[in-house]
């Protein structure tokens, strides 16, 4: 009997990890989805390329929560020196560009902190 109760509480517990809504990858894996998008990023290139949309549509698969969107969102604060040059009018515009409903701002002075919660979420995953 223990035996079958340890067997069942096994299966609950992987059944809801495996349900567990996956978290914002690491920021050097978010830096990695977007060089691709340098050269638009920075003016070199008039669009983004098929590797630059993978990347910000891999990136908005793996917001799923308001942490998530914090998580990215003080990432791309801490990467920006790493992409010297961004126009950032255009960083705001690749989501759409790249046909992702994806509304996080892409500015350095983007205050992540006032991001909002769950309830006004649907403002930045739209």
């Amino acid at each position: 009997m223990a035996r079958v109760l340890v067997l069942v509480l096994l299966a609950v517990l992987a059944a809801a990890w495996a349900w567990e809504p996956a978290k914002a990858p690491p920021c050097s894996k978010i830096t990695e989805m977007l060089v691709p998008c340098i050269p638009y990023l920075t003016d070199k290139a008039a669009h983004p390329g098929p590797k630059c949309c993978s990347g910000v549509r891999d990136l908005r698969k793996a917001t799923n929560t308001h942490d998530d969107l914090v998580a990215i969102c003080k990432c791309l604060k801490r990467a920006a020196h790493l992409f010297p040059g961004v126009d950032y009018p255009r960083a705001d515009n690749l989501p759409h560009l790249c046909g992702v409903r994806f509304n996080l701002t892409f500015s350095p002075s983007v205050d992540c902190k006032k991001i909002p919660g769950p309830e006004g979420l649907e403002k930045y995953l739209l």
